[in-house]
């Protein structure tokens, strides 16, 4: 922008006005969205959980031949529990007398419910000061098992926050105030000419001595927008990486902590229950101990690529391998899930020795194979394979004849929780970052990563490391 030559005293003033209205501005901008989010993120995690702990209860109440007592001793007096009947009319509610209540047929879960076997709705108060938060759930005997929560609203938040912004308002005006007189007065006066935008555009009408500063601008200027980008899109990966493992670690956890708060409460009755809830915690548990482990294997894989030469990283010192040896250890470990899903595995090996870290070259081989498996159909195969190139490059290769990736996602198969199928994923064990830790591995081992899949015909990935030398890897 271009400074036109006015008073100074004009120039300060508007200099303070605009620093103070921007500011107010974006405080009042901040404030309501953030209000906004922090309803919405309450309420999409309530809402999550007023589900699981509706199917829950639903399901312990399958179990009941006395639905009513058991509700009475549910002590949640954070939720509202309501039984309803077919037709409509409350069998129990843990706030008020059925008998009080009107009929509640008409209320869009319920019908939900009764249509579909489960439904949600959302009622906000006319003041927006609280929402009412409802999940309703089918029960095997034809009534309906419905749990409310309260949810406080955007207005609720915003009141919330009107003493701090006041004094954050006060602190600005003054702030502004003084920035912009003396600012104006020592900065502005002699930059009148200089396009800042474009700091080389000045140069023929800027005092010799401020050269330096305008090169200096322009450099700025050009890395801070280079830099702006990198954060942007570091930014942008963080809070994507924080959101899914924030879900991925919370799934298994609520479940385990149902399940067991089902069992502490006497509420599982004999034993075949009992081994069968007990079976449920083991998977969630071993579920979870993977994804920490996974996420474990990440870290120290980003450490290690963010680490100068010479810093200690906790990966494991480099050795020679036999990837034909490494390839049938991880067949040997996976035949019985293979046969399990009714895929046979083998291995079409040649000798071949690299200078690597065991356990993440066991890693990258025991994913890449297991995704095959999990990928594949019925009566499909796995072929482990390892050997030279052409070139004279140490490969391996997994190929599969499973469902194949269709190529919109094969260039994101590799990204942290990236499913090409969630439900099959979730659904046989897969964390979602087992080819995430394939592209590391390979990375750290300064290999390069091919994938070739058709849909419906399979899917091959190929490692292929650099010609080995007699030096170990940074």
């Amino acid at each position: 922008m271009v400074f036109a030559p006015q008073g100074k005293h004009t120039l300060s003033h508007r200099v303070f006005v605009t620093i103070f209205v921007c500011a107010m501005a974006v405080i009042v901008a901040f404030t309501v969205l953030g209000a906004f989010f922090v309803q919405n993120t309450l309420a999409d995690a309530t809402s999550a959980n007023l589900a699981q702990e509706t199917e829950l209860i639903a399901a312990a109440l399958d179990e009941q031949q006395e639905p009513i007592p058991f509700l009475r001793s549910l002590d949640r007096e954070d939720l509202r529990i309501t039984l309803i009947n077919k037709d409509g009319s409350v069998a129990y509610d843990n706030e008020a007398s059925p008998s009080t209540l009107p009929n509640h047929g008409d209320r869009p879960e319920v019908i939900e419910a009764f249509e579909s076997g489960s439904g949600s709705a959302e009622r906000a108060s006319s003041t927006l000061d609280e929402i009412m938060l409802y999940r309703a759930v089918a029960l095997d005997n034809g009534q309906v098992v419905r749990l409310a929560q309260a949810q406080p609203g955007v207005a609720a938040i915003l009141l919330s926050m009107v003493a701090p912004m006041l004094l954050i308002a006060a602190a600005g005006a003054v702030l502004s105030f003084f920035m912009a007189r003396r600012e104006s007065r020592a900065i502005i006066a002699p930059l009148q000419e200089v396009d800042l935008d474009h700091p080389r555009r000045s140069y023929e009408h800027a005092y010799a001595e401020m050269v330096p500063m305008l090169e200096r601008i322009e450099s700025q200027r050009q890395e801070l927008k280079r830099q702006m980008a990198v954060l942007a899109d570091n930014d942008r990966m963080r809070r994507e990486f924080t959101a899914n493992i924030t879900h991925e670690l919370k799934t298994p956890l609520t479940a385990i902590s149902g399940y067991a708060e089902l069992i502490a409460n006497g509420m599982v009755e004999g034993e075949g229950d009992l081994r069968n809830f007990g079976g449920r915690i083991y998977r969630e548990a071993g579920r979870l101990a993977a994804l920490v482990n996974d996420i474990l294997t990440l870290s120290n894989l980003d450490e290690a690529e963010r680490a100068t030469e010479g810093e200690a990283v906790p990966i494991g010192s480099t050795e020679p391998i036999e990837l034909s040896r490494a390839i049938y250890a991880v067949e040997q470990r996976l035949e019985q899930v293979a046969r399990q899903a009714n895929v046979t595995i083998s291995h079409e090996t040649k000798p071949v020795v690299i200078e690597g870290v065991s356990r993440l070259i066991d890693e990258l081989i025991y994913n890449l194979a297991s995704n095959a498996i999990r990928y594949n159909r019925p009566g499909g195969t796995v072929t482990l394979q390892c050997g030279t190139n052409d070139e004279g490059h140490p490969f391996l290769a997994v190929a599969d004849t499973g469902i194949g990736i269709a190529p919109e996602e094969q260039g994101k198969v590799f990204e942290r929780f990236y499913r090409v199928d969630k439900s099959r994923s979730k659904a046989r064990g897969g964390t979602g970052l087992g080819l995430a830790i394939v592209k590391h591995a390979a990375l750290y081992h300064h290999a390069t990563l091919d994938l070739s899949s058709e849909l419906g015909v399979g899917t091959t990935i190929t490692v292929t490391f650099p010609i080995q030398q007699d030096e170990p890897f940074a």
